[in-house]
């Protein structure tokens, strides 16, 4: 499947009637954005019945042009109000009901262990594409597709050879994967935080001042894919300053804003951090409202979140799920989806990126060292796509490499280069 293809999605045909959207209510799941009890069929007593035995499919059927494609979205713990990952997602599809004849119903899974319940129970419902955002439910999909061979499923950000699945050694027919190169606008991020921690650089009279190149990262959880970020990340920051220091911390979950914003206050007046990523969901935004008050840069996450503390967020790492929702629909609604090689969606196609700093311009006090930053940012750009600059993929070296990570690499592999180098 050609990567480019995503270039191509916003050019679809006009847009159709909009379909209604299907609410949802779970008992193990709940904080819905809609809610409506799917049809599930259950015994005299009232319990859930065991699914029907289907018939054995190669593939999917099309979606007929006559009724609408019933879609639904599992969001990432922390539900809508993230301005990021699970917001993006829903924005996404709820531009497609302008553009395709589809019906979606977005759901929270606030408990992972009841990922089977709540996969069985949308499959039931009736939707004929179910993407999953939760990472924490991922093998419960898997295993569920088995029984549901007529419907697609989506696994957004996952690759099972970088990502195994106990049980599968191949990618089910009806499950479409997508690869996400987290690594590359982390590593756009991290020169960003550095330069601007850097003492000499200052952007804005009075933010991120403190001595020394200190940066702080806070993520919701300890996994291979933050690792991914977080390795993308350091390398970044590494590149441009080699004596920058890279802080992480972990929130423990996406949805507590109180106790992110006591960490990254830590890391601001205790730690000396002048800058800090807030990549843990919703929770991230307490991140975000410390920057402000301890007049340090923030750097949001997975969507524009630019202007959340105007004047403070330095940028945002976006990861665009709106664009790669449409991509999903698109295919499924015309039945051209099919799971030949995972659909890559990196920084030269536009999959990912980080913000033009449109919003921190009208705020910095020094535009020459903006306009540096942004120059040089531009040339790592080109950089990562001729091949001159390779960015740490910590997902694909967990597999490939025996779980290798930044450090290792930097000191075996030959490949890690500086600013100072290519100047």
């Amino acid at each position: 499947m050609r990567k480019d293809r995503i270039c191509n999605l916003f050019k679809k045909a006009g847009a159709v009637a909009m379909a209604v959207v299907l609410t949802f209510s779970l008992a193990a799941c709940g904080n819905q954005q809609e809610e409506k009890k799917a049809d599930i069929s259950a015994d005299e007593k009232g319990n859930e019945a065991e699914p029907a035995v289907k018939e054995e499919s190669s593939e999917p059927e099309a979606v007929s042009e006559e009724e609408p494609a019933k879609i639904a979205l599992i969001m990432q713990q922390g539900g809508l109000g993230d301005q990021g990952f699970n917001d993006t997602a829903h924005a996404g599809l709820t531009a497609c009901k302008e553009k395709y004849n589809i019906e979606f119903n977005a759901v929270e899974c606030t408990d992972t262990t009841q990922g089977d319940t709540l996969i069985r129970e949308l499959c039931e419902g009736g939707y004929g594409m179910i993407i999953n955002l939760e990472a924490g439910i991922s093998s419960n999909m898997y295993a569920v597709s088995q029984d549901y061979p007529e419907i697609y499923f989506v696994a957004v950000g996952r690759q099972l050879q970088y990502n195994p699945v106990e049980g599968f050694e191949k990618t089910p027919d009806n499950v479409l994967e997508s690869y996400v190169t987290l690594n590359e606008h982390s590593f756009l991020a991290g020169v960003a935080a550095a330069f601007a921690a850097t003492d000499g650089n200052t952007l804005i009279d009075g933010v991120g001042q403190k001595e020394g190149c200190n940066i702080g990262i806070l993520f919701g959880a300890e996994s291979v894919g933050f690792y991914q970020y977080g390795d993308g990340f350091r390398q970044g920051a590494l590149f441009y300053n080699p004596d920058a220091n890279v802080y992480i911390d972990y929130t423990v979950g996406f949805s507590d804003t109180a106790n992110a914003q006591t960490i990254a206050e830590n890391m601001i007046n205790n730690m000396g951090c002048d800058v800090i990523w807030t990549c843990c969901g919703t929770a991230g935004l307490g991140g975000l409202q410390a920057c402000k008050m301890s007049n340090a840069f923030g750097i949001g996450v997975d969507s524009d979140q630019d202007e959340v503390q105007p004047g403070f967020i330095l940028t945002s790492a976006i990861r665009d799920n709106s664009t790669l929702m449409e991509f999903y629909v698109s295919k499924y609604v015309e039945g051209n989806l099919s799971q030949e090689e995972p659909d890559v969606f990196n920084l030269t196609n536009g999959g990912v990126d980080i913000t033009d700093m449109s919003v921190i311009s009208q705020y910095v006090t020094d535009q020459d060292k903006l306009k540096e930053l942004q120059e040089l940012l531009e040339k790592c750009r080109g950089w990562i796509a001729d091949g001159t600059i390779e960015v740490f993929d910590a997902r694909r070296a967990s597999v490939e490499n025996d779980g290798e990570r930044l450090d290792e690499w930097m000191e075996t592999s030959g490949k890690f280069v500086t600013l100072g180098e290519l100047e």
